[in-house]
């Protein structure tokens, strides 16, 4: 499977949520890809009787589309031609502002979305000029942000957007081609919040019957639950006579049914259906590479026992970190699980979002692979080359990840964040700003593929990939600082708010515009702090040394010494080295075996597959 977007979705309930208010996240862990990184403002809109709304093929790389009816935002530059429609739907009277990136993030009625590509056992493509076998019209990305348009509440949404992949037909952007279909990025999951309710769903999407149509299932998250998910389906029993936590789409067992994959004679009672088990991707015996099954399983699985034991730690406790996630696992994990009333901070989610296992045994930032100085980020190898590693919350791929805390009254704001969430610093803007985010968020100047100084990714980016020098060091001092910002932008915000609440009832565009230019203005200074950080410590650690001042005692020669453990090792042979040899060190062979013995799970964990070892490179967009 290539170019799978391969994201992470958390999210708490209302009850569950500090501030009485759902919240739920994403991390666009982009792969490959040169994604487009511009956090744009689509404004609220009056369209005239018999306008038609146009929906495309969005682009992960810039632009992502053209179509200044959309936004101003995304109007034209330079030769830039309007992007081309596969299809259009009738226009409502009024749509609603949101922000928007390749997905809808949130609109100005607090309606908020996160997103996870996942597998399935139906595979799609758009109808493109250049896609003969492409009938589909609708993908995930037009799916939100037509729900930010026309919705106020989740269930709105996952009705909305069910409807219009069943008309149209549901396509995924990482569906491969016919010739090598990439079942394990085919479909797609979304987690709905919504201020005006306070409810929380679950939206799974797959390509119906013969590549076409769409098959769907929205399951409520109970308010004192936190949820997570990891590319993969996590909808199981559906109750389809409880229409007031599962909603789905017409006929939607009969083609798992048709296929085989699922019979009612495996349910207890008739109106349960096992959506995962039925849809979700099962690898074939002959799968190339064989062993995909576990990679897809542990990709997800970790992740959801690690989200659910740092969100709800008691909770966590009970579940196996190592039962993986596929849709035949037997005591599968649940979709979402119970955490204490009112116990979960924004910070909670920031800090998941940021994490490597530390702690645990799975912890990246030990071991070898890590280097002398704890680097938790792992590239991918050449085909060929056997291996798996662990899947972090945090990747070094990460374009950008938000949290929404889906507030009432226009007050829910998105927290948003360039580049992987461990070196970032969450930034405040609110669902109802009356205008777009500061230029350099959306700049046309430069972006992932080229370097700007007006583009406010870039010094996020540059910190990021000086920290891999000596991760341990500089992500520590990263960290320092983007706590410190987060804290003061909590109290801000809360300041901010207090202010506006004094005028808010006779002027509510004046308080408006009040929150929005001060947040504007407290994440442009943000962005200039990092510059001015980058290059701080782009100095201070620079040559293996820790530069403190330019005194003839300001300089610590041995602030970035390899630690003993590292040097001691014979692997690395500092310490057997003589003039004869070794002069590059010794691998310790003899730990190989025993290694490969702990990260290989027993086959009867995962029945169906072969040998458990994974080549990087076939696997590569999972790592």
């Amino acid at each position: 499977p290539g170019g799978a977007r391969a994201c992470t979705i958390i999210a708490v309930g209302r009850e569950a949520s500090a501030y009485g208010a759902p919240m739920v996240g994403h991390s666009e862990d982009s792969g490959p890809n040169a994604n487009d990184v511009r956090l744009v403002r689509v404004p609220a809109q009056t369209w005239p009787h018999g306008s038609v709304r146009p929906l495309y093929n969005v682009l992960a790389t810039y632009p992502r589309l053209v179509d200044a009816s959309r936004s101003p935002e995304y109007a034209p530059v330079g030769d830039q031609q309007e992007s081309e429609p596969l299809a259009t739907i009738p226009q409502v009277s009024h749509t609603f502002a949101y922000w928007d990136t390749d997905y809808g993030v949130q609109n100005e009625k607090g309606l908020s979305i996160g997103e996870s590509t996942c597998t399935s056992m139906t595979v799609g493509w758009p109808a493109d000029k250049d896609k003969p076998y492409g009938y589909n019209r609708a993908g995930i990305e037009e799916l939100s942000k037509i729900a930010m348009e026309r919705c106020e509440t989740a269930r709105c949404a996952v009705q909305t957007m069910g409807d219009i992949a069943v008309d149209l037909g549901f396509f995924s952007s990482d569906s491969g081609d016919p010739a090598k279909p990439a079942y394990s990025g085919s479909s797609e999951c979304l987690t709905v919040a919504d201020a005006k309710e306070g409810e929380l769903w679950n939206f799974n999407v797959l390509t119906g019957k013969n590549n076409a149509s769409a098959i769907w299932a929205a399951q409520r998250v109970p308010p004192d639950h936190v949820a997570a998910v990891g590319n993969s389906f996590t909808i199981r029993k559906m109750n389809l006579s409880d229409s007031d936590n599962f909603l789905y789409s017409p006929d939607v067992t009969k083609l798992a049914e048709e296929k085989g994959w699922w019979s009612p004679k495996l349910e207890k009672h008739k109106d349960i259906f096992d959506f995962f088990y039925a849809y979700g991707y099962t690898p074939p015996e002959d799968v190339v590479p064989a062993n995909i099954g576990s990679v897809l399983s542990y990709y997800s699985g970790r992740r959801m026992w690690r989200v659910f034991s740092l969100l709800s730690p008691e909770e966590g406790a009970k579940l196996d970190p190592d039962l993986g996630n596929l849709p035949h696992t037997k005591d599968p994990y649940p979709a979402s699980v119970p955490a204490p009333k009112g116990s979960v901070t924004l910070e909670m989610v920031t800090h998941a979002y940021r994490d490597h296992y530390e702690g645990t045994k799975y912890d990246l930032t030990k071991g070898m692979a890590a280097g002398p100085h704890g680097n938790p980020n792992r590239g991918v190898g050449p085909p060929g080359v056997l291996g798996q590693w662990e899947r972090a919350l945090s990747m070094f791929r990460t374009s950008w990840s938000f949290v929404n805390v889906a507030k009432p009254h226009s007050r829910s704001i998105v927290w948003f964040g360039y580049d992987a969430p461990h070196g970032t610093a969450y930034l405040p803007f609110y669902g109802a700003a009356v205008t777009g985010a500061p230029e350099s968020f959306h700049s046309h100047e430069g972006g992932i593929a080229k370097f700007s100084f007006n583009v406010a990714w870039w010094p996020f980016n540059l910190i990021n990939q000086y920290a891999d020098l000596n991760f341990q060091a500089i992500n520590g001092e990263v960290r320092a600082k983007a706590a410190e910002a987060e804290a003061k932008a909590v109290k801000l915000t809360a300041d901010w708010e207090k202010q506006a609440s004094y005028f808010a009832a006779e002027a509510p565009e004046g308080a408006m515009s009040m929150l929005t230019a001060r947040s504007n203005a407290f994440a442009q200074e943000v962005v200039m702090m990092w510059w001015e950080f980058a290059f701080y410590l782009i100095t201070k650690y620079r040559g293996y040394v820790v530069t403190n001042n330019g005194t003839m005692t300001g300089v610590n020669a041995t602030g970035q010494a390899y630690p003993e453990w590292w040097l001691n090792s014979k692997d690395v042979g500092y310490t057997i080295w003589n003039k004869h040899g070794p002069f590059h060190g010794v691998p310790d062979e003899a730990k190989a075996p025993h290694a490969a013995a702990l990260a290989t799970p027993d086959r009867a964990e995962v029945p169906g597959y072969g040998s458990l070892v994974v080549p990087l490179g076939a696997a590569g967009a999972f790592l």
